[in-house]
């Protein structure tokens, strides 16, 4: 059940709740969802929280910038975390009910309650529909002037969750404690070096900063702080990082203008090889990192068959076979040599000839005027003449269909304002998990990733921002190990300047 806007002006603080400025509110009017570009963070907000904690589909509110009041309800498009991972791009709200729609209008239109900023005390606010007014006075003459309590700067997400709120509360208490206490350059170099020494082992190099920031830093940080490069000396990650390169535990490329990435890591370096970790309250957990990138994933095996059709059975009913029998190309190739050989078909004068006979005819498909066919061309005519199928095996599980299989099509699309985005099909049909590669690729390259349903092909399609065929390409051939005559359009990558 999803509370309507008119409920949530009683109680605004019922909902996890997403602020975005006043200009994008006839943006969702207009049937649009709330984007993470458009939402306000409160001031101070930083860290892998700063979305909250929700899971995806949690029931969550939107209100604007210049009155806490809920203008809009949906759920969660992601988790906090992945919001937090997301750096700012992709989709925050699905929306699924705002002030103004055929919901909102059913009945008595009422209007917009003026309930003061976001995080102002509850007795500032002015509310100004007159039904509204006389409930609330009555409210508060029932709970005794409770309702004059300024609201809590994290929202309640639902009145069932006080365990996971009053941990929340000690965690918070924690943190001032432990940030009182410790500098937040001493956290920044123990996270960066705690991340070198762990994490950043199993990875390949170069590495985007930003990622080694949010991916590696973050998670080696000990319970109970927080890791605020802004809060620290350095003030930007760049500075932190050249910093360190001064000193000879990194070094640090770049390939393009406002791209840095970590090119190399010197273990031989004293500032490395001098670090001990004396943190014992560490929850081990939270230096897990993703597994797709730092983990092999299994090699699918694929394995292409070839199908006994009508045209060719007669040559392999001897061999026991059936029609609609999947059959190897190596099968094939013995079946078709046998029975040339055993009924002695290779020419006496070109052993590399042989004589057709009724047989081999329905097989290659051949007329009557034809005699003779070498033996590659005869191969070929058996092959041509017959049905395809395949089976990939991937972390066992199977895909098996008939028909040919389809090459990894990567191709370059343009969207508005002439941007290039990369699309790849047909993943699904190599046994790769899509979730997992689209995640591979953002945090590869720092772009979005998009999945798409297309109605008309057999697998969904994944976008990525950008053109990044290089590194799709890779990838698949280095990782994956996919063969690279089952990829199709790697020509379509960018050309390198001269």
């Amino acid at each position: 059940m999803f509370p309507t806007v008119y409920m949530l002006w009683h109680v605004p603080d019922l909902l996890y709740t997403f602020t975005t400025h006043p200009q994008v509110f006839p943006i969702i009017t207009g049937g649009a969802d709330l984007m993470l570009p458009g939402v306000v963070l409160p001031e101070g907000a930083g860290g892998i929280h700063m979305y909250g904690r929700l899971q995806k589909n949690d029931r969550v509110a939107i209100n604007l910038t210049s009155n806490k009041a809920p203008i809009a309800v949906g759920k969660a498009a992601n988790s906090s975390h992945d919001m937090y991972m997301c750096a700012r791009r992709g989709k925050c709200v699905e929306v699924l009910h705002y002030y103004g729609d055929q919901l909102s209008i059913y009945g008595t239109k009422l209007v917009i309650p003026e309930l003061g900023p976001p995080g102002a005390p509850a007795d500032e606010a002015e509310v100004s529909d007159p039904d509204i007014l006389s409930q609330e006075t009555e409210k508060l003459s029932v709970e005794d002037g409770e309702a004059n309590q300024e609201p809590t700067e994290v929202p309640q997400q639902s009145t069932s969750d006080t365990e996971k709120e009053a941990d929340y509360d000690k965690e918070n208490d924690n943190i001032n404690t432990v940030c009182s206490t410790t500098s937040m350059d001493d956290l920044l170099r123990y996270c960066f070096l705690k991340s070198l020494k762990t994490t950043m082992k199993k990875v390949e190099l170069p590495l985007l900063t930003s990622n080694f920031y949010k991916i590696h830093m973050i998670p080696c940080c000990p319970k109970g702080n927080i890791l605020d490069i802004k809060k620290s000396s350095y003030k930007k990650l760049s500075n932190f990082l050249e910093a360190m390169a001064k000193q000879g535990a990194i070094q640090l490329e770049s390939p393009q203008k406002g791209v840095q990435c970590i090119s190399k890591i010197d273990y031989n370096c004293d500032l490395i090889k001098d670090f001990v970790d004396r943190v014992d309250n560490e929850d081990e957990s939270s230096l897990s990192v993703d597994t797709t990138l730092t983990n092999k994933s299994s090699v699918p095996e694929i394995t292409e068959k070839y199908t006994v059709t009508a045209a060719v059975l007669p040559l392999f009913y001897n061999y026991a076979y059936k029609k609609k029998d999947a059959v190897t190309a190596e099968v094939v190739r013995k079946v078709t040599t046998d029975y040339v050989r055993t009924s002695n078909l290779q020419s006496s004068d070109n052993r590399k000839e042989v004589i057709l006979d009724e047989t081999l005819r329905s097989a290659t498909n051949s007329n009557s005027e034809v005699q003779s066919l070498p033996w590659d061309q005869l191969m070929a005519a058996v092959f041509k003449n017959m049905g395809h199928s395949f089976k990939v095996e991937m972390s066992g599980n199977e895909i098996a269909q008939r028909g040919k299989l389809p090459p990894i099509d990567i191709q370059v699309g343009t969207r508005s304002g002439n941007k290039k985005v990369t699309l790849v099909n047909n993943l699904e049909l190599y046994g790769i998990n899509l979730t997992e590669f689209s995640r591979e690729c953002q945090h590869g390259v720092a772009a979005s990733t998009t999945i798409n349903s297309l109605p008309s092909a057999k697998s969904s399609q994944l976008q990525i921002q950008g053109n990044q065929v290089n590194f799709v390409a890779k990838i698949l051939t280095e990782k994956y190990q996919i063969p690279k005559r089952y990829l199709r359009g790697t020509e379509n990558a960018p050309k390198k300047k001269k």
